[in-house]
């Protein structure tokens, strides 16, 4: 009950807080079969709860065990699906807690459940590559070739992308390819211990193959600019954005220092520029922005939008301002910024949707029962007045300063190639 409750309250909240939401290969998960999900991790427990709601079947998933000491913890998040597991930083004497924990694991498996590990073992922001731990892979044997082994066991692999961490980043979900499990019977029967590393190893390469990923940490950041470009380009067929990314990475990972810094500063000066001009970077892809459409947008919904804004001014605000303040990590920004802004939101629609009921005011009682489509409505409306003023802003640049546009798209072009 507990987890139907907040799966409904996070798919209202990331429909509002995203500005875009693509989930690609959703196919490729059989909807009956038990399978090991494994995905890259950069935002903390939200890559849990955005993958909870957006597989379409119940999912399970391990995490970090202090968090589990009290009682009553232990109980609020064994209702929401968490696993605890242990490593060695939190103590030797828990470490061997982790039997239970793959118990479980695979008594879930057995059900025919999805069960979620990140076998990098730690959330950051980082696009480089960790060494893969053996958890996934002992979980993986032992379900299947244990004493009553689960048959058709299958692991997953899943790349979680956002733009950036804060509100109105796109997010896209890429469900990639997966592996099976026969060919590791005789090993495991002989040598599990050979399995599980042969395993680990095999499944570092199965993700390799299927994350957006650069060699240097350094990297990142200026990689994480040129993927909002790339993504801007495949908005027509998101299919393809993780082909293009994966290659750009690539491109990027070969350049020696003195190129990167060169790079780098392209993409400091585009970045630069755009800001400049109040121009985004959807104003120049090849993903024409349709001014018609936008403004009839606009237009029909500014009553609502003007509702919303007031509305849930009070919530929106706070719950940034929480964030702001209490955040220190930027992979843990978005998931407290959802978390809380989920909370203060529910609490509010409650409380004055109770007044309502309570005054017997009809219309005000459905205009607060509906609020959340409302502010669904609002943050759709932000988002089109953005690209529109970044759409004629554009316009007026390439008219009164072609020489100057001309730049900007030539910087633009350099990224991409």
């Amino acid at each position: 009950m507990l987890y139907r409750f907040a799966w409904v309250l996070m798919w209202v909240t990331f429909r509002i807080y995203f500005r875009r939401i693509d989930v690609i290969g959703l196919e490729k998960i059989d909807p009956t079969k038990p399978a090991i999900l494994i995905a890259n991790h950069p935002a903390s427990f939200l890559d849990a709860m955005i993958l909870a709601v957006y597989l379409k079947r119940n999912v399970h998933f391990y995490v970090r065990g202090d968090i589990f000491r009290h009682p009553l913890v232990f109980r609020l998040l064994t209702w929401l699906h968490m696993i605890p597991i242990f490593s060695r930083e939190h103590g030797m004497q828990h470490v061997g807690k982790n039997h239970k924990t793959f118990q479980r694991g695979k008594a879930l498996l057995k059900r025919g459940d999805l069960l979620l590990i990140f076998p990098e073992g730690f959330s950051r922001r980082s696009k480089k590559l960790e060494p893969f731990k053996k958890g996934a892979a002992r979980v993986a044997l032992q379900t299947t070739f244990g004493d009553g082994g689960v048959a058709d066991l299958n692991i997953q692999s899943i790349a979680l992308h956002y733009s950036f961490h804060g509100i109105h980043s796109d997010l896209l979900i890429h469900v990639g390819e997966k592996m099976n499990l026969d060919r590791y019977a005789a090993t495991y029967a002989e040598l599990p211990a050979k399995a599980v590393n042969e395993l680990t190893e095999e499944m570092a390469l199965l993700f390799e193959r299927n994350v957006i990923h650069v060699n240097d940490d350094n990297k990142t950041n200026v990689a994480e600019d040129v993927l909002v470009v790339i993504y801007n380009e495949c908005l027509q067929k998101k299919s393809n954005f993780l082909l293009e990314a994966r290659a750009f990475c690539k491109r990027l990972d070969a350049k020696d220092n003195i190129d990167f810094d060169l790079f780098s500063q392209q993409v400091k000066q585009y970045n630069a520029m755009l800001n400049k001009y109040n121009i985004n970077d959807r104003a120049l892809s090849s993903n024409p922005i349709q001014p018609v459409k936008l403004i009839s947008n606009l237009l029909l919904t500014v009553e609502l939008y003007l509702f919303g804004s007031i509305f849930w001014f009070i919530p929106g605000r706070m719950g940034k301002w929480i964030a702001d303040r209490t955040v220190t990590r930027i992979d843990f920004y978005t998931s407290v910024a959802t978390g809380v802004l989920a909370f203060l939101s529910l609490f509010w629609w409650i409380a004055f949707t109770w007044v309502a009921v309570l005054n017997e005011w009809k219309w005000l009682t459905f205009i607060f029962i509906t609020s959340p489509i409302i502010a669904y409505v609002t943050m759709q409306w932000k988002y089109d007045f953005k690209d529109l003023t970044a759409y004629y802003n554009w316009r007026r640049l390439q008219m009164r300063q072609p020489e100057t546009s001309n730049e900007i798209a030539a910087l633009r072009s350099d990224l991409l190639t």
